[in-house]
């Protein structure tokens, strides 16, 4: 009982935190302006492809991802963010293409790759930012797919690739 009790505080402490750190991130955002260019990875298991739950948000279940780091090439980025956010190594097959997210005080670009998935995903335990990873089939999605996530997974599906668009 009273693991049952440290272990829902802790879930609850931090989705709060992560709750907390992405609105004060959105002010920060409307201040400043960046522009920010990450990357995003499409990873596919079979007929599967791989989403990871945020803690929060309208949409928490999206397509592995995050920021490049200094001196790191996107394709490194996406194989990193797809084995931190997912615990799932991964290949990458091919760029699926670039995104651009125009609105809400960004000016972000996303690079996306598609990728093979080289084993089950294991899912992060006590993260602040993500708290599920799991492979759908894409008539089975969970409800709360982000949107861009959604279409980009229906494009992989119809075998597109080289794409510039909005996310």
């Amino acid at each position: 009982m009273y693991h049952e009790r440290a272990y829902l505080m802790r879930e609850w402490l931090l989705s709060t935190t992560y709750q907390f750190l992405i609105n004060m991130r959105f002010v920060a955002w409307r201040v400043l302006r960046p522009r920010a260019i990450g990357v995003r990875v499409i990873v596919q298991q079979g007929d599967s492809f791989l989403l990871v739950r945020h803690r929060g948000g309208a949409a928490p279940w999206g397509l592995p991802g995050g920021a490049i780091d200094r001196g790191e090439t996107p394709a490194d980025a996406a194989r990193r963010e797809a084995l931190e956010e997912s615990g799932c190594p991964v290949t990458i097959t091919a760029l699926h293409g670039v995104f651009h997210y125009l609105a809400d005080g960004l000016s972000d670009y996303i690079i996306v790759f598609t990728a093979a998935a080289e084993g089950p995903p294991v899912p992060p335990t006590g993260d602040l930012e993500i708290c599920d990873a799991r492979f759908f089939h894409p008539d089975q999605l969970p409800a709360g797919v982000e949107a861009g996530s959604a279409r980009r997974i229906a494009e992989a599906r119809r075998g597109e690739r080289g794409i510039f668009a909005s996310w």
